[in-house]
């Protein structure tokens, strides 16, 4: 995927010299990147994944289909989430485009936004080029994980269905092929697992560093993310590459408990760092109230539920917390499915974390032999607890939830293997 990014590169200058100086239609440049890129893709795939080939490439033409579709056949059909989400990002991108002063402010979509701005005003107003990028977005967030799966031994059988699984999940597909930002933060939360596992399996320290960062990147696009750093912090912390295992000392579980005690507090009361750069979501996740108890009642919307809960004390708020967890993974619940979009909703999307998360409790017995999939299952539950307390709108906790998509695959591709011992 290299050799396609750095193609890319190229396309942004040619695209950058026709916009500031030539021709300012840039479409039959984009198509015949289109193409180039299919081709590269085509052949990495030979290369690189030659058993999953005609998996990854069909989705890959499913993706672009959908594009299309989203694109230039709204009339003839419209795509789930494609709406005014979607319309905002580009409106918003396309202003950011022509008054750069704007990268300053606090815009529509945040830094998605800014992303979009900056990449108009290089290649011009280009829908297609942006949307495709998110496809090959997707297919280097699908390939990052076979590596991983490599990486941790997994074995061929359990990485198939996982691919398969990867290459048609529904919100996969979609989410790849419109206009959201969904696809860029599921890329940050792939590259840092991948540079984790490398701390994790061969002691990089460069890895580890990069894992950390990565989380701020995708954090920084929404700080929700940050979450799953607890499972990487719970890593470094206790792991012990020369006995490979956990190790709970005096002075290992003492920091690890003061940084879990500062979250908490941070989630009872977010407006204490809201207002910094890093945690520009933080009140948008607790629906801009002051503290959890506020936000873990506040229910709006058509798809809001849950929401009689009454909740004034930490008590309750832990109490019910596994309750806003589950249904911020499987919702909409059967009993409050209204229409068949939602029923689409639950069987295609809910039902997969449901399974997941049933697999983990099953296999966790799996942890003394691979310890990767504790931290896996802490970076996971920590994410879906904060966005899960929340979130009371079916419709947000379905595109959230997909954030961690990619880090479940890995987790169950971990859950599914022979208990050999490595890694």
């Amino acid at each position: 995927m290299l050799l396609i990014w750095g193609v890319t590169l190229i396309y942004l200058f040619l695209g950058f010299v026709m916009n500031h100086y030539y021709i300012p239609d840039s479409t039959y440049l984009t198509v015949t990147f289109i193409c180039i890129t299919s081709i590269l893709l085509l052949l990495v795939l030979l290369v690189d994944c030659p058993e999953f080939f005609l998996v990854i490439f069909m989705s890959f033409t499913v993706r672009v289909i959908l594009m299309l579709v989203d694109l230039y056949g709204r009339d003839i059909f419209e795509i789930p989430h494609s709406g005014d989400d979607t319309e905002n990002f580009y409106r918003t991108g396309i202003m950011v485009s022509e008054n750069l002063s704007m990268l300053g402010e606090s815009v529509y979509g945040g830094v998605y936004s800014h992303l979009l701005g900056i990449l108009f005003n290089i290649y011009g107003d280009d829908r297609l080029f942006a949307q495709y990028l998110n496809i090959l977005i997707a297919m280097t967030a699908i390939l990052i994980v076979i590596r991983i799966f490599r990486m941790l031994d997994i074995p061929h059988r359990v990485q198939l269905i996982l691919v398969l699984a990867m290459g048609f999940f529904p919100h996969s597909l979609i989410f790849s092929g419109i206009l959201l930002r969904e696809s860029i933060i599921s890329l940050m939360v792939v590259m840092s697992l991948y540079c984790f596992i490398r701390w994790f399996r061969d002691k990089e320290r460069a890895g580890a560093v990069l894992s950390v960062v990565l989380v701020l990147l995708g954090a920084s696009f929404h700080s929700a993310i940050i979450g799953m750093l607890l499972g990487y912090l719970f890593g470094f912390i206790f792991y012990r590459h020369d006995e490979r295992a956990f190790r709970f000392t005096l002075e290992s579980v003492v920091p690890f408990s003061i940084f879990a005690l500062i979250l908490t507090y941070i989630l009872v009361f977010p407006s204490i760092v809201s207002g910094l750069p890093i945690f520009n979501k933080v009140d948008q996740v607790l629906n801009n109230n002051d503290n959890i108890y506020e936000a873990f009642t506040s229910a709006r919307g058509d798809t809001a539920y849950l929401s009689g809960l009454e909740v004034d004390n930490l008590f309750q708020v832990i109490l019910f917390a596994p309750v806003k967890v589950v249904y911020f993974i499987a919702s909409p619940m059967p009993w409050s499915i209204r229409n068949f979009n939602d029923l689409i909703s639950f069987f295609l999307d809910g039902v997969f974390y449901l399974f997941s998360l049933t697999i983990f409790i099953r296999n966790i017995d799996v942890i003394r032999k691979r310890p990767i999939l504790a931290i896996l299952l802490i970076s996971i539950l920590a994410g879906w607890l904060i966005f899960g307390l929340g979130i009371s709108n079916a419709g947000t906790a379905l595109r959230h939830r997909f954030k961690f998509f990619y880090m479940v695959i890995v987790a169950l591709g971990t859950a599914f293997s022979d208990r050999d011992g490595r890694v």
